[in-house]
C-alpha cells in the first residue's frame, strides 16, 4: 500500500509544472573608442596616483585620460 502511496505522488509530482522565471538579456549597443593598454608602473608612483584619484574625486582612469591630454594632445 505504502508503494501504491508513493508512485501516486510521484505521479504527482511528475504532472506538476513549475514556472521559472526567465530573465531577458538586452545587450547594450555601445560602442566604445576605447581599448584596453597595460603598463608597468613603479609601485610608489602608482600608489601616489591612486591617492591623487581619490584626493580629486575621479576615477584612476580618468586621471591619467586627463594627464595625457594635457600633456600630450
Amino acid at each position: 500500500m505504502a508503494k501504491q502511496d508513493l508512485s501516486a505522488l510521484i505521479g504527482k509530482a511528475k504532472e506538476t509544472k513549475i514556472n521559472t522565471p526567465i530573465q531577458k538579456v538586452i545587450p547594450i549597443k555601445e560602442k566604445k573608442s576605447e581599448k584596453i593598454f597595460s603598463l608597468y608602473i613603479e609601485q610608489e608612483k602608482l600608489k601616489r596616483l591612486k591617492m591623487l584619484s581619490v584626493e580629486q574625486n575621479k576615477s584612476l582612469k580618468d586621471l591619467i585620460n586627463d594627464a595625457i591630454d594635457k600633456t600630450y594632445f
